[in-house]
């Protein structure tokens, strides 16, 4: 069950031992009240929508040369950030088998879109078997949604790989008594989550954005819309973005619309900017055709209508090479045009990496910009080479933070952050760095302030692991850049 290869994280690729989240099976038994309790299994091989089945997204594998680990000799595993399993089943509880490994990842169940609930199949030493790894509470005996999904995150001793299983779900059914009914699920018109009682009284003015901030303030959650939800409760101010990065190593997971699911109960399309980051080519060499960019379109205007598109993010570093100018233009002239025809209210962002171009590159990024089909100007910038803290020669140099910020205002289009923070995880990087948070804030604001409407959006990159360790929150390791970052963003208003 271990694939060896690459995968690639946020900034460049790594090398990783790959795992995966395994499933077997699930029962499901309805028995009345006044019966004893009996349980049955829904299996990993009963596919499909209807009760007692699973219905798997894009990028779930079935196992080889380990099967007899499961007692049907058969189980699944995925290593994609985002994939789904969905189980319809009735019954009052209900348990997941898998097989927990040294390099398991974490997953989160939700049921009836309740509060998400983590999945943890680490363990030091694989298991000979699938073994129960998670229990619902109790619930309603009746019918019931769970959802199943891959996150990027793991036990801190998980190491070696990314991976999680699913071999089978056990369902029990019957109740002594009529348990109480569940509450509602929460849908995505629900009000949002109150904040603590020492942050209502913050004032949100003018800005007519959910954190009263000038421009739009939110980032990357790990997808997890509890998350976000926890991380606004935590710095005092609602997001008003979310940042998502569908899977790209082919067109059929790029177009599993498992990322519609990601923004919290919170967001509102009409108020809110879901933003994307989608690659030119799969990481298969794969241009898409008309139809898989138009399909695409539809998917992310369905989540919202005028979400901003990253794309073909960081060409000059990392995603999306641009080896060649005029292809890589080419490239991007056509899915704009796409995306635009197929959901005009789109927002194109061109959006390279911070700094000069990697060896081997187009050298000046700024010869791949296509007049008038872009919308804004964003650059991705960490803190890192040389540290903030030391050196303002990220603001200054050539192709830095006001290099570009001219740059879009020659073009007459707003400048944005694509991806932000500090880096832990990185030697050289600035570390648990408060200072860079200052500067930041600081550029933005005077920015903001010289030009209204100048800056689009900021989106803060809170990814917690180990290449990168750029979270704000949770504090460790960084939390000395956290309570900086914290108070900044609670200083400002619109």
């Amino acid at each position: 069950m271990i694939v060896r290869g690459w995968f690639r994280g946020a900034r460049r690729w790594w090398p990783a031992v790959a795992g995966a989240i395994a499933l077997g099976a699930a029962a499901v038994v309805t028995l009345p009240w006044s019966a004893a309790a009996a349980e049955t299994s829904i299996q990993d091989t009963a596919r499909g929508t209807g009760t007692g089945q699973v219905q798997f997204s894009a990028g779930w594998h079935f196992c080889s040369g380990t099967c007899g680990k499961a007692s049907d000799r058969s189980y699944v595993w995925s290593e994609v950030t985002g994939a789904t399993a969905t189980i319809r089943f009735t019954g009052r509880q209900i348990s997941l088998f898998g097989v927990k490994e040294p390099f398991s990842y974490i997953a989160t169940a939700t049921i009836d879109g309740g509060v998400p609930a983590d999945v943890d199949e680490y363990a030091a030493t694989a298991t000979a078997t699938a073994v129960k790894v998670w229990v619902s509470p109790s619930l309603a005996d009746g019918p019931h949604t769970l959802v199943l999904r891959m996150t990027n995150r793991k036990h801190p001793a998980s190491a070696g790989g990314r991976s999680f299983t699913f071999d089978r779900a056990d369902v029990l059914g019957g109740s002594a008594t009529p348990p109480a009914p569940s509450p509602p699920a929460k849908s995505r018109a629900a009000p949002p989550p109150s904040l603590p009682a020492a942050t209502k009284s913050a004032p949100f003015p003018r800005s007519g954005r959910a954190s009263g901030l000038p421009w739009s303030d939110g980032g990357y959650f790990l997808h997890d819309p509890a998350q976000a939800d926890a991380f606004a409760a935590w710095r005092g101010r609602p997001v008003d973005n979310i940042v998502a990065f569908p899977a790209r190593e082919t067109w059929p997971l790029l177009l599993d619309e498992w990322w519609a699911d990601t923004v919290p109960a919170s967001f509102r399309a009409t108020r809110d900017d879901f933003i994307v980051a989608v690659p030119l080519w799969t990481d298969d060499g794969n241009a898409g055709t008309d139809a898989d960019w138009r399909t695409l379109a539809a998917g992310i205007a369905a989540v919202d209508g005028d979400a901003y598109v990253r794309l073909g993010w960081e060409m000059n570093c990392c995603k999306s090479l641009a080896t060649d100018a005029a292809a890589w233009r080419a490239q991007f002239a056509r899915a704009a045009g796409l995306l635009k025809a197929a959901a005009p209210s789109l927002r194109i962002v061109f959006n390279p990496n911070e700094g000069a171009s990697e060896p081997n590159l187009v050298a000046d990024a700024s010869t791949l910009f296509v007049d008038g089909l872009v919308d804004v100007v964003a650059i991705d910038a960490y803190d890192w080479y040389p540290a903030y803290s030391t050196s303002d020669v990220h603001f200054t140099k050539r192709y830095g933070w006001n290099w570009w910020y001219d740059f879009a205002q020659s073009k007459g289009l707003p400048f944005a952050l694509g991806e932000f923070s500090v880096a832990t995880g990185d030697p050289g990087a600035g570390g648990d760095d408060p200072a860079y948070f200052t500067k930041v804030y600081h550029w933005l604001s005077a920015k903001q302030k010289a030009r209204p409407g100048s800056i689009a959006f900021v989106s803060l990159f809170n990814e917690p692991d180990t290449y990168c360790q750029c979270n704000v929150y949770p504090t460790t390791p960084n939390p000395a850049a956290a309570a900086r970052y914290r108070e900044v963003v609670n200083s400002l208003t619109g």
